[in-house]
């Protein structure tokens, strides 16, 4: 399968999706489609960092022990991560969202195209963040509940707002200097983003998060990443990445289960507890999959 037909199909099933969604909110009750958006973050959501240890360890001569050590440690990380998500909320909170900013933008800018321009970085920081701001202002009311049941800070509707045209305007000269660099996918990335806005536009927080989380963002990712490891882009890597995938996914849920029992005679189960536990899992990943296509534009 060559790079052409991968970038179409990523872009197609991407767009299908995203719009088949719209379509199944109007079509199941509300509590069903509220489940099936939890279904789709907690299966292809995590499932997308599930390969992470073989990433760090390709090209790498291994054993039982460097295997087991490199999976401690990143276990570890997601741990501590957690534990200080719950104790220093507004610090962990930033930076979630700024990981998350940089990690969403390099994504989506490099689905299409995988350039060595280092002139892009802020750009992918300034698009990511972009994409939550636009997300959190259609949201707003809701978004500031969830912060507050986080950090107990409570942002004002006016923010998001000015945050907002901020962002739109720093966006607009990132384009305008990376132009050349950027013009090969700007179709491709157009339609994506019109996409975006009416899947944001129509839907309520949680959803509009999990399809872009899932439809935007996790699938091409497991695309890119099965091409990775097995230097191959077919329907079979992609299956082979997800049964690759599967210990690591079922140790997510089994945490995600014990952490629901431990915290929850103290606190709701609520959106908050939701992203913070993807918080803890996300910080890790965002590092290799930086990694990744460094040394990805490197070849």
């Amino acid at each position: 399968m060559n790079k052409e037909f991968t970038n179409n199909f990523t872009f197609r099933i991407t767009i299908f999706l995203s719009l088949f969604t719209l379509f199944w909110s109007n079509n199941l009750s509300g509590d069903y489609f509220y489940f099936a958006c939890y279904a789709l973050i907690l299966t292809f959501g995590i499932i997308h960092g599930a390969n992470d240890i073989l990433i760090l360890l390709k090209g790498k001569k291994t054993n039982n022990y460097t295997i087991l050590n490199e999976t401690f440690k990143y276990f570890s990380i997601v741990v501590v991560i957690c534990l200080i998500f719950f104790n220093l909320p507004i610090i962990s909170m930033l930076f979630f969202i700024l990981f998350s900013a940089y990690h969403f933008g390099e994504q989506q800018w490099t689905i299409f195209e995988n350039n060595n321009s280092k002139s892009l970085t802020l750009f992918y920081f300034a698009f990511g963040s972009l994409i939550f701001l636009i997300l959190f202002t259609l949201n707003s009311i809701e978004v500031s509940d969830v912060i507050y049941d986080i950090t107990s800070y409570y942002i004002p509707q006016r923010a998001y707002k000015i945050s907002l045209i901020c962002l739109i305007i720093i966006n607009s000269i990132f384009l305008l200097i990376n132009y050349k660099t950027l013009r090969p996918q700007l179709f491709h990335q157009f339609i994506l983003f019109l996409v975006m806005l009416i899947v944001f536009s129509v839907l309520d927080l949680l959803p509009a998060f999990a399809v872009y989380f899932v439809f935007f963002h996790s699938i091409p990712s497991i695309i890119e990443q099965a091409e990775y490891l097995f230097e191959d882009s077919s329907a079979k890597s992609f299956k082979k990445f997800i049964i690759k995938g599967l210990g690591y996914w079922l140790i997510a849920i089994i945490f995600l289960g014990i952490l629901y029992l431990i915290i929850k005679d103290k606190i709701d189960f609520s959106l908050g507890i939701f992203f913070s536990f993807l918080a803890a899992i996300t910080f890790p990943h965002v590092l290799v999959i930086y990694k990744m296509k460094q040394i990805t534009r490197k070849n």
